[in-house]
């Protein structure tokens, strides 16, 4: 990390090119002088290189320099800075310049909640991962976002991604994840899948069908001894990365219960005629994750709007009776 005198120098440099309007030319510095500017003399010191008195360094850079990268970097190439150091200090200041949090608090039915904010990636898409569980989501017009996530894991870490490369991360153990069993579907791009969960024999459409249409919600499934589904990702950016997870509490089972899961993929413009993929993966309780990514050739684009099934794609679930 750079030592903090040679970035305050650095963007003080920058600092005295504004304010006295010089211009570096072999070495030489040809500038346009007021001579009755009061700063004159902390300029001067300033393109110099002369250590400054301490009431200098707190003079707070114009909002042009805050906002450009290319500014900042010119800024520090004068000081004859190497690359890394450069770096370094690029780092320094976009942490206090742009900051970025994220925030993770347990839920009930093993459910967190993340609580991102990040006011210089306004509208912007985030990467989350946590586990194997990866997926995309859209920070509002302030640069902030709330969501709630199934956890996957008891010591829960989860990391959100910004376009720029930035990254952040947070974690917290949640202790109820063994009450829950869980499926996870997931892929990037612009492939439509849909995992479906037929519970006890259930038709499609009918009652014990859950899937993004009827995805049932975590107060119903506890009191109806059923599942529901939750589904995470953003279609905004066109490499986004989705994310369909089906829930069943297991604690709560009176009966044993019987799930069979299916994946079922449209056939859409985007995607005909192309290879696609995803993966799927189950999390039990007291169990080893068992996973499996899977590949579909689809068909010609005269079958747009058709849908492919993936009848045994993952094992049926059975839930024992409590």
């Amino acid at each position: 990390m750079l030592p903090k005198g040679k970035i305050l120098t650095a963007v003080g440099t920058l600092l005295a090119a504004f304010a006295i309007g010089y211009v570096m030319q072999g070495g030489a510095i040809a500038a346009r002088i007021d001579p009755t500017d009061e700063n004159l003399g902390q300029a001067l010191s300033l393109a110099s290189g002369v250590p400054l008195p301490p009431a200098a360094l707190v003079v707070k850079p114009p909002t042009l320099i805050q906002e450009s990268p290319l500014l900042r970097v010119a800024a520090l190439e004068q000081n004859h800075l190497s690359p890394a150091a450069i770096s370094d200090a690029l780092q320094a200041s976009d942490d206090i310049i742009c900051p970025v949090s994220l925030k993770a608090v347990s839920m009930a039915d093993a459910m967190v909640g993340l609580t991102m904010a990040a006011p210089c990636a306004a509208d912007q898409t985030v990467t989350f991962t946590h586990a194997a569980l990866q997926f995309s989501a859209l920070l509002d017009a302030s640069g902030e976002l709330f969501l709630t996530v199934p956890a996957l894991e008891k010591s829960a870490r989860f990391e959100a991604t910004l376009a720029s490369g930035a990254q952040v991360e947070t974690s917290l153990d949640v202790f109820t994840i063994d009450t829950y069993s869980r499926v996870v579907l997931q892929w990037i791009g612009e492939a439509h899948f849909q995992l479906h969960a037929f519970e006890n024999g259930a038709e499609f459409g009918a009652v014990g069908h859950i899937w993004s249409e009827a995805p049932s919600e975590p107060t119903r499934a506890r009191t109806s001894h059923s599942g529901y589904m939750i589904e995470l990702g953003s279609e905004v950016a066109p490499h986004a990365a989705h994310s369909q997870i089906y829930s069943f509490p297991v604690d709560w089972a009176e009966t044993e219960t019987h799930v069979a899961l299916v994946v079922e993929v449209e056939v859409t413009e985007a995607t005909c005629g192309r290879q696609i993929g995803g993966k799927i993966f189950e999390i039990a309780p007291f169990a080893p994750t068992k996973g499996q990514s899977f590949f579909v050739d689809m068909p010609d684009c005269h079958a747009i709007g058709d849908f492919i099934q993936l009848k045994n794609i993952v094992p049926e679930l059975k839930i024992a009776s409590n």
